[in-house]
């Protein structure tokens, strides 16, 4: 992760409590309202290992939520990768059922990166909509939320926002009963969440991905200020340490002892980057459901 989440900020404010209208929450609204802390799993992990096919199971994510976390993102790859099959989606969609079995709701993305400068062609956007067809069928709306992308990067908001405005569109006419995930045109950054209108669709919830550790004061307020201004809930769905940390745990830390207790006042539910991710910005120990120790503050992990 070198320079796409440099200036990433991940300000997200408790829009995640505020229905769209004077209505009783959904009951993903309600769920999404409870949240505090998650993590995420990296691309490939939940499927394979040294290139097999595997399946954690419902069994891992038991372990996964009794070490405290009390959701989950994952995001499939690009369709460069995977081609037009189901296959591949297919092994996701083990996980997910998985994760839900546990108890966990799941965000999930239909592909990775949408670069302005190297557009989406028509198979990447259909990938897209067969894809969201594909999981809107097979899981349960109160539990996973669906993103039309990981991390879009464009050169401001301007230019994301037709883009967003059409994945949204497309991705409802293929999901009709889920609640929709998107965030700002700089990588998902706080700072470029802070500057999208709303867009039309009212079941949808904004991310902001985050690695400046404990740079930037302010940045969270005013993403909650965002949230509470517009009435849609906002998650941190990326949450690391500033960039240079990496692989030092102690300074990482040091930056989430900073902002984990600031996402928490605000309301923010944090997802981190990443559970299972090799040497940088690793939590997992091993392949175990369990974190390792020290790098997590006492009593913010969601079960303790």
């Amino acid at each position: 992760m070198p320079t796409r989440r440099r200036l990433v900020a991940l300000p997200i404010a408790g829009a995640l409590a505020a229905p769209a209208a004077a209505q009783e929450p959904s009951p993903i609204r309600r769920r999404l309202a409870m949240l505090k802390l998650g993590a995420n799993l990296e691309r490939w992990y939940a499927i394979t290992k040294d290139n097999q096919p595997r399946r954690l199971g419902p069994g891992w994510w038991r372990g996964f939520r009794a070490a405290g976390f009390d959701h989950a993102r994952i995001f499939l790859p690009e369709i460069a990768q995977t081609g037009s099959s189901m296959d591949i989606p297919a092994l996701y969609l083990n996980a997910v059922k998985d994760a839900v079995e546990a108890g966990l709701p799941v965000f999930l993305g239909m592909a990775d990166f949408y670069y302005q400068k190297k557009p989406w062609s028509e198979r990447d956007w259909e990938g897209m909509r067969a894809r969201t067809r594909f999981f809107a069928e097979r899981t349960d709306p109160s539990m996973v939320v669906l993103a039309p992308l990981n991390e879009p990067v464009f050169d401001d908001n301007a230019s994301w926002m037709p883009v967003r405005d059409r994945m949204l569109a497309d991705m409802r006419r293929a999901a009709p009963q889920h609640m929709l995930m998107w965030g700002g045109h700089e990588w998902n950054s706080a700072r470029s969440l802070v500057g999208c209108p709303p867009p039309a669709d009212p079941n949808t919830i904004a991310e902001a991905h985050d690695y400046q550790g404990t740079q930037s004061p302010g940045r969270f307020q005013a993403v909650a200020a965002w949230r509470d201004r517009n009435r849609i809930p906002v998650i941190v769905s990326e949450l690391g340490g500033a960039f240079g940390h990496e692989t030092n745990r102690a300074a990482w830390a040091a930056d989430l002892a900073r902002v984990l207790p600031e996402l928490r006042q605000l309301g923010l539910p944090a997802t981190l980057w990443s559970y299972s991710h090799g040497s940088h910005w690793r939590m997992q120990n091993g392949d175990e459901p369990m974190p390792k120790p020290d790098l997590i503050p006492p009593g913010l992990l969601s079960a303790r």
